[in-house]
């Protein structure tokens, strides 16, 4: 898929040194990080932060899904992300201390290594540069944030799905014959809508026109993306 001004890249977090907070560091910061954490393992389904709790952990994903989402007044859920292995869970509650602002939940089993707020502290205090990269990460989720709430005030649902689907593709999907993507992560269609503000039926609805098109195709809970510049289109439109 082509870039386009203002598109943020998504690429797949490396295990063993991706998402913000391990992304930021050096490879031997990264490990001497991780080494602080205890492993632990969670169930499909299990919550293990909730809003208003307090933030006193960090988990570090080694393999499954975290879904991170917030109740909203009318008592729907909005889901905020979806991250991987590599990726860290809790880190702004962690590092300013103020109370959980999302839910982060386990959508298929997960292990982890669990890093309590002291510790992470304590390794940033002494690594001034390891926790100056992790501000400027920080910096860098904020403006990702803000243009996806900008996203949610002036796009129609078309491209608001397009974009949410690209970002699932290019974070999640696999390479497979021909060119095509496989998204086999079991993403549903309520999710989809959860994810970008968009109803179920409208999701349903542009899912079908683009499958008639063929910019994607549908196979029970698996996406496979047979057009990447049609999708491209579709999320960012000319003009």
């Amino acid at each position: 898929m082509t870039d386009r001004p203002g598109r943020a890249t998504h690429t797949r977090p490396d295990p063993g040194h991706g998402g913000l907070l391990l992304g930021a560091l050096s490879r031997p910061d990264a490990r001497a990080l991780c080494a602080l954490a205890r492993p632990v393992r969670y169930s499909a389904g299990h919550t293990f932060f909730t809003e208003g709790a307090e933030g006193r952990t960090v988990l570090i994903i080694d393999s499954g899904r975290v879904e991170i989402s917030v109740s909203l007044a009318d008592g729907r859920r909005r889901i905020l992300a979806q991250l991987g292995p590599g990726s860290a869970v809790g880190e702004m509650a962690a590092l300013d201390g103020r109370p959980r602002r999302a839910n982060a939940t386990a959508a298929v089993d997960v292990t982890g290594r669990l890093l309590d707020r002291g510790r992470l502290l304590q390794f940033l205090e002494s690594r001034p540069q390891a926790a100056r990269a992790v501000i400027e990460a920080l910096c860098a989720r904020l403006r990702l944030t803000s243009e996806a709430a900008t996203d949610r005030a002036t796009l129609e649902a078309a491209p608001r799905l397009a974009r949410c689907l690209a970002r699932l593709f290019a974070d999640w999907g696999k390479p497979v014959d021909g060119g095509a993507i496989r998204l086999d992560a079991g993403f549903s269609q309520s999710d989809l809508g959860d994810m970008c503000g968009v109803a179920r039926e409208t999701v349903n609805r542009h899912l079908r026109r683009w499958e008639a098109e063929g910019i994607l195709r549908r196979d029970g809970a698996t996406f496979v993306l047979l057009d990447p510049d049609g999708l491209d289109s579709l999320a960012y439109p000319a003009g």
